[in-house]
């Protein structure tokens, strides 16, 4: 499994990882989301990426039965939702995602969203707290401008900040322009969510391009030549920064092994060069 180096630390983490957006939704599919999680990990992909939001906190339960009797084999990553990001919110909220996980720590706590309520300094505040007692490893962040991103360090004092979450596919290159600049420069990981594309009712912007259009031919003729989807064309795209790593969703064992034939492979400049004239860095998805 490629690897790749969180933040500024010594700290190698797998290039893909596993998202769990709506794990814990639906009681009847939880068997087979677990058996996804741990056919992935033993594949190698083992960063699994979840949050009290998701389904209610129903995905934190699952992965931790996902992970109950191997939990040193993976790399663990949770979120505080913004609406309890005072002092006291992000407490409570780690140790109640640890209850739902059955973990003692969690390798990488991020801050889901900016929030309207609470400071910065009071949330970063909280997580120094946290690596302070052990309950976190690395603090991070997510949907965060270059802005906050400056400001969540400057109120960590030396606990660094490692991880700027974002949406990240061939249809919203935004953070190209700053986001990934700054965080290549600031020594911050940038971990890439929606790969595929965001789902239309959530975000109101493009997903995957679909069946017949001109955009969805030019990825399909791309994995031809490769022997390779039309998916994982996009997702060997997206890992082309050398400085990221992407969370795609993954339910079922079949879609996590075509994720990883994403790797172990390189679009040449020709491929780069259509890609470009169809999905040109102007897109705009969310910021």
């Amino acid at each position: 499994m490629l690897r790749r180096k969180l933040g500024n630390t010594e700290v190698r983490i797998p290039a893909i990882g596993q998202g769990t957006w709506k794990f814990g939704e639906d009681q009847h599919s939880e068997k087979d989301e677990i058996e996804a999680l741990r056919f992935g990990i033993e594949q190698g992909l083992a960063l699994i990426d979840t949050a009290e939001e998701y389904s209610n906190g129903g995905s934190e339960r699952v992965v931790g039965q996902a992970i109950r009797d191997i939990r040193s084999d993976v790399f663990l990553v949770t979120k505080v939702s913004a609406k309890n990001c005072s002092y006291k919110g992000v407490l409570s909220a780690a140790e109640a995602s640890l209850e739902r996980l059955k973990t003692n720590y969690i390798d990488l706590y991020l801050q889901h969203w900016p929030s309207e309520q609470y400071e910065v300094s009071e949330t970063m505040g909280a997580m120094a707290e946290l690596v302070q007692k052990g309950l976190i490893k690395y603090v991070g962040v997510s949907n965060f401008s270059t802005r906050l991103m400056q400001e969540a360090q400057s109120h960590l004092g030396s606990i660094p900040l490692v991880c700027n979450q974002v949406g990240y596919h061939l249809n919203d290159r935004t953070i190209e322009s700053e986001i990934l600049p700054f965080a290549k420069k600031n020594g911050i990981t940038i971990m890439g969510y929606s790969p595929f594309g965001y789902a239309p009712h959530v975000f109101g912007a493009k997903g995957f391009p679909e069946v017949g259009s001109q955009e969805r031919h030019v990825l399909e003729s791309i994995g031809a030549k490769h022997g390779k989807t039309a998916y994982q064309v996009a997702l060997n795209w997206v890992l082309r920064q050398e400085d990221l790593v992407t969370i795609p969703k993954a339910a079922k064992k079949e879609h996590i092994a075509d994720n990883l034939n994403a790797l172990g492979w390189e679009l040449d400049q020709g491929d780069l060069e259509q890609i470009e004239s169809h999905f040109p860095a102007d897109n705009r998805g969310i910021s």
